[in-house]
């Protein structure tokens, strides 16, 4: 099985030569969104075409959410830099009409896919507070974050670390490679965006490792795995 992941595009459509490839499965790390460049029409075209791509292709394309996505489709909250008031409402309407299409983690064999990463100390965080609140969790937590994340509680998965201007530890839409690098949890192979890099960078321990794939303002890249 060939999985082809791509990075942070805000409004990029580099993904194009990704989808040229021949894969089993595309997989998107989120924050499609959001540009210092880009015009409003081009971020919300490309948005949108991704979005045919993956309705054309639901078993085979995963579109997952990033902190730039998050704060137009659940607009007010979450906000953070970047923010276009231009587009608010365009994209809240697009993001909401079409949520059934995102989730916010991914796991394939020991491959886990969230846009910014799972941290030993938010984890332990992370299953304090879901236990203080009494929320269910399933045995595979991806269905765990992807079943709170449809509901009120999803503010335990969007918690900002010191290192991006918050007071606890960066959560799957927040957290830095400060966060992670060293601190990553054990028995999976985890593939994040969110901290740019100049190119794909792999940090591992064991049997286990992170991979930051948020490259594509530096170089044209998209990591590619077997299984």
């Amino acid at each position: 099985m060939k999985i082809i992941t791509i990075g942070d595009l805000h409004g990029k459509d580099c993904w194009k030569e990704a989808i040229k490839k021949k894969a089993d499965t595309y997989i998107f790390v989120g924050d499609y969104v959001d540009s210092f460049t880009l015009s409003d029409k081009t971020i919300y075209n490309n948005l949108a075409e991704i979005m045919e791509f993956k309705t054309a292709n639901r078993k085979n394309v995963v579109l997952l959410l990033g902190n730039h996505d998050v704060h137009y489709m659940y607009y007010p909250q979450y906000r953070c830099t970047g923010f276009r008031s231009s587009m608010q409402h365009d994209l809240t309407e697009l993001f909401r009409n079409n949520q059934k299409l995102f989730s916010v983690a991914f796991q394939s064999d020991k491959f886990l896919f969230t846009h910014a990463g799972v941290s030993k100390k938010w984890l332990a965080f992370f299953e304090k507070e879901t236990r203080r609140a009494k929320i269910g969790h399933t045995a595979n937590i991806v269905e765990t974050f992807n079943a709170i994340n449809g509901t009120a509680s999803r503010n335990v998965l969007y918690t900002v670390g010191i290192p991006r201007g918050g007071f606890l530890t960066g959560g799957i839409m927040w957290a830095d490679v400060t966060e992670t690098s060293d601190d990553f949890i054990e028995g999976y192979h985890q593939v994040v965006g969110h901290t740019p890099v100049p190119r794909i960078l792999t940090s591992e321990k064991g049997t286990s490792s992170i991979t930051y794939i948020d490259c594509l303002d530096s170089k044209t890249e998209f990591l590619e795995i077997e299984i």
